[in-house]
């Protein structure tokens, strides 16, 4: 299963960090403002601070924060992505706030043979400072926030499972500048059209959170993203674990 619920789990940092590295070892975010001070092995996926308040509408963390509402796989700026995630929902919303996955295996499976042939061996260049550029606000200005200084990667657009050997897209549109073997805008079309396939209903998720609900994901093979709310005035706060990945994606094209 790609994606695992666990509800009732009001666990600690410290807790979801001991359980997130019987897993593997653990990332820690490029986003300084968004770790946790006391665990910064913990991304605070949070518009509400250390200190309890939430975050200063237009402040360079509400803006980054803002991101997460685009379709995204975790860490896809790294050269070895992500294999895996852990979030717990410590204040959840009634309404909003949701968080949908999508099931790239399924999108892949579902595509046309010919459009399978056509995107086997292509590859993606995934870049965070796209992430920034994004938002047309914090883009513009001189001081961002901190981030950690992560040069652009390439990445297969169709990679393999390494424990299942399953393929699925890899998609992750907050972080894909474009695919290396085409002009822009054609690349952008590209995928474009494939992200509207994979994000049809029949492959996604919704999961309506419960305090202390504690989801894992398998970033190998979903994409995710939350629903909008209101977050000048309404409070969300998830801590998430990402665990580091083996290995870089394998590409599809390798076993044609």
């Amino acid at each position: 299963h790609p994606v695992l619920v666990f509800h009732d789990q009001a666990i600690s940092d410290a807790e979801q960090i001991r359980f997130a590295r019987h897993f593997g070892e653990l990332e820690i975010h490029p986003s300084v403002a968004h770790r946790a001070s006391d665990h910064p092995e913990i991304y605070r996926v949070s518009n509400v601070d250390e200190a309890d308040n939430i975050l200063p509408e237009h402040s360079n963390e509400w803006l980054y924060l803002n991101l997460s509402w685009l379709w995204h796989t975790d860490s896809s700026f790294r050269k070895i992505p992500s294999k895996g995630s852990i979030l717990h929902g410590i204040e959840v919303l009634e309404q909003g706030g949701e968080t949908l996955f999508a099931n790239m295996q399924a999108a892949y499976e579902h595509l046309d043979e010919q459009t399978k042939a056509a995107v086997e061996g292509l590859a993606v260049v995934h870049s965070h400072d796209y992430i920034i550029s994004l938002s047309s606000e914090l883009s513009q200005r001189e001081e961002r926030g901190e981030y950690i200084d992560l040069p652009p990667v390439t990445h297969p657009l169709v990679r393999v499972h390494p424990e299942t050997g399953k393929r699925s897209l890899f998609l992750s549109p907050h972080t894909m500048v474009g695919i290396e073997q085409m002009p822009e805008s054609e690349g952008r079309a590209l995928l474009d059209r494939l992200i509207e396939h994979a994000t049809g209903d029949r492959f996604v998720y919704r999961h309506r959170w419960r305090a202390h609900d504690v989801i894992m994901w398998d970033n190998r093979c979903t994409m995710h993203m939350v629903t909008p709310f209101d977050n000048r005035v309404q409070r969300r706060i998830m801590h998430r674990t990402t665990i580091v990945g083996d290995e870089v994606p394998i590409a599809a094209s390798r076993f044609s």
